[in-house]
């Protein structure tokens, strides 16, 4: 019988979480293999891929929000030289208001720490021709998109050019824990396993007890002929610039009915809230849902099995996953290297207790 191929991690899924896991271990020069079925389930094929430093709601910065989009710029251009396309694009976030006291609000926290990130307020009408702006506008820097869906194709790619990409399902039944390692099918050895598998692993054996909040989503691609805004739109949907005069139009949450199948609810709540900013007519070109595998109190889950260390997760990274994701694999993989302890606010300890 051939030996089973030794490795130093194991990956399942090729999502957002296990693409940036798996390109940083890569990077290390770490022998790793991925198992992923391209036809299963993955939000982040789905996602919009905004990053946005602030909180509109209470006009606060995003949780370690410098941290954060320091390590994600430099990543993702590290990855555009590395895949020889670009998919990291900066853009300024529009914030219409639609009321006195939101201005007011803007205009004290930009006195605030998180003022560094938003502009003046124009007190004039933008976009007379393509947007309704009733109150003036103004913009949050540091804000942008990754095209998420073109980033994992072209590292799918790459990880199958080299040979570390094994393309079928995961069978939770074949991994078995033997001496503080994993054998997988009788074919792979490795001492630790990272679970990347997005809202799949309600199904984990071993991590179901994860308190995820799932959350269905759903997001329109529009043409909007004679638009020709450059900046991300938001007031009640985002209207993001994707290139060749389209645009995504997102995003709906929805706790019930959990499947990936788009819905004609949906789509009229989208088309109703687009109509109310936009002032041009638009084509829908596509329509999409996904399931986030969002969690209780929004902070990603990361860290070992309580009883089986060889056991790991990366998950949860919610709806700003193309910004947190980045820091997250470093802290984790410096985690599992060097025994850095993680944030308690990510390690999945603080769940332990609820087994």
């Amino acid at each position: 019988m051939t030996s089973p191929t030794k490795l130093d991690y194991l990956i399942t899924g090729q999502g957002l979480a296990g693409t940036i896991v798996a390109h940083q271990l890569l990077l290390q020069g770490r022998a790793i293999r991925i198992i992923d079925n391209a036809s299963l389930s993955s939000s982040s094929k789905v996602a919009g891929g905004l990053f946005n430093p602030v909180v509109f709601k209470r006009l606060v910065k995003s949780w370690m929000a410098d941290e954060q989009l320091n390590v994600a710029e430099s990543f993702y251009k590290q990855m555009e030289a590395l895949l020889g396309a670009r998919f990291f694009f900066k853009k300024h976030l529009i914030k219409i208001f639609a009321e006195t006291q939101e201005k007011t609000l803007w205009e004290k926290k930009r006195l605030e720490e998180v003022g560094k990130y938003l502009s003046p307020i124009d007190e004039h009408p933008l976009f007379d021709a393509s947007i309704e702006v009733p109150m003036g506008a103004a913009s949050v820097s540091g804000a942008g998109y990754v095209d998420v869906l073109l980033f994992l194709n072209l590292s799918r790619e790459y990880f199958r050019q080299h040979g570390v990409l094994v393309e079928e399902t995961f069978d939770h039944k074949q991994l078995s824990l033997l001496d503080g390692s994993v054998i997988y099918a009788s074919r792979f050895l490795s001492p630790k396993i990272i679970f990347c598998e997005g809202h799949l692993a309600t199904q984990n054996p071993w991590f179901g007890w994860m308190p995820f909040n799932l959350a269905k989503g759903e997001v329109l691609t529009v043409r909007i002929p004679g638009y020709e805004m450059d900046d991300v739109i938001n007031k009640g949907v985002f209207i993001l610039p994707i290139g060749n005069g389209l645009f995504k139009v997102g995003a709906t949450f929805a706790w019930d009915k959990l499947d990936e199948e788009p819905t004609e609810t949906a789509k009229t709540d989208l088309i109703q809230r687009l109509q109310k900013v936009l002032k041009l007519p638009f084509e829908i070109i596509e329509h999409k849902a996904g399931i986030r595998p969002t969690v209780i109190n929004r902070r990603p889950l990361i860290g070992t099995h309580p009883l089986h260390p060889e056991l790991c997760m990366f998950n949860g990274m919610g709806s700003k996953g193309v910004m947190i994701a980045p820091l997250f694999a470093r802290h984790f993989i410096n985690h599992l290297e060097e025994q850095i302890p993680l944030n308690p606010e990510v390690d999945i300890r603080r769940f332990y207790q609820s087994r």
